[in-house]
């Protein structure tokens, strides 16, 4: 199966091939893709030909940490309404939860993980799942993760730990130099982990509204991209009708051309249903809009469609064990 990526995300590897002293117009033809798709935002290329690209760039450019100087080049337009969400992000896990959930945006394969104990909270990277695995690759991915991160949280932030499958290049000192942390190579994973105090640390750049705006952007961009994916087409319905106060699967199969029948059986088939899909979005909504302090909490209820703040306010400690008051006050 030939799988796809955003275009505009490419601008990286563009940028790298060029600062390192050669033309990427030429690699990029060669991989059949057009230098202007680079410009078109939503524009998708497949993720065959970027790994040509960067097979390629790594034969011609001779630096065995090129890949790690990626973040120099990154632009948060390069990933669509994803990059502007993450920097309005309430915390760094809510920015990393808001990146695994549309990060089909970004790429149809799922190439990152999450996972969570004592120890501190883990991004694991698999890109293999792209069709290919090179170091400058991984590099590039961990860096941008990183910079990322300290655009939201400050250059203070420090990873606890960082691992790397591939083996310690010649320039080893520039991974502790840019880290700031211990880095394993020859690892079993490509992984980086945080400390839970950092992961949850409250984001001076935080913005619930222009996140949720850039999420509502992202769903309906996922549901036209795969016209045949039901979920994503019903989500972006959901959220365009919520405010009416009417949300039902008759309104959203009327919206989709299609029966209710016809809808609730091409939801089965993906192990769903609409009452499911409802609740997953008025829960990831009202926790966004919770803690946007300039929206009062009667109008939260309206903008998830309930009948009333105390429909609200149940359904909300149904999910988080406490009053959307108390949970706005405790952030």
């Amino acid at each position: 199966m030939h799988y796809s990526q955003l275009a505009t995300a490419t601008n990286v590897i563009w940028k790298l091939i060029e600062a390192n002293g050669h033309s990427p117009e030429a690699l990029f033809r060669d991989a059949g893709i057009a230098p202007d798709l680079l410009n078109k935002p939503g524009a998708r290329v497949t993720s065959a030909s970027v790994n040509q690209i960067w097979a390629k760039a790594t034969e011609i450019i001779d630096d065995p940490c090129f890949g790690l100087k990626a973040f120099k080049y990154w632009h948060p337009s390069y990933y669509h309404a994803l990059g502007y969400a993450w920097l309005a992000s309430h915390t760094l896990r809510e920015a990393f939860n808001r990146f695994i959930r549309y990060l089909r945006v970004l790429s149809e394969k799922v190439f990152l993980a999450l996972e969570e104990d004592s120890g501190g909270f883990t991004i694991v990277m698999d890109f293999e799942l792209l069709g290919m695995r090179i170091a400058a690759q991984v590099d590039l991915g961990m860096a941008l993760i990183l910079h990322s991160c300290r655009l939201n949280y400050g250059d203070e932030l420090r990873p606890k730990a960082v691992q790397l499958v591939h083996a310690e290049p010649p320039c080893a000192g520039d991974y502790y130099a840019f880290f700031k942390a211990p880095v394993k190579f020859l690892a079993g994973r490509d992984a980086m982990t945080f400390s839970l105090i950092d992961i949850d640390k409250p984001l001076i750049g935080a913005n619930p509204q222009l996140a949720r705006l850039n999420d509502q952007v992202m769903i309906e961009y996922l549901a036209k991209l795969d016209k045949d994916n039901i979920i994503d087409r019903v989500k972006a319905v959901i959220i365009d009708i919520l405010p009416s106060g009417r949300v039902d699967d008759e309104r959203v199969a009327e919206h989709l051309s299609m029966s209710v029948r016809n809808l609730q059986r091409r939801l089965k088939a993906r192990e769903t249903t609409f009452r499911q899909l409802l609740e997953g979005i008025r829960k990831d909504l009202a926790l966004t809009y919770v803690l946007d302090a300039n929206i009062e909490l009667v109008e939260v209820a309206f903008l998830l469609g309930f009948s009333d703040q105390s429909a609200f306010s149940r359904a909300f400690k149904r999910w988080t064990g406490r009053t959307p008051s108390g949970f706005r006050m405790s952030r």
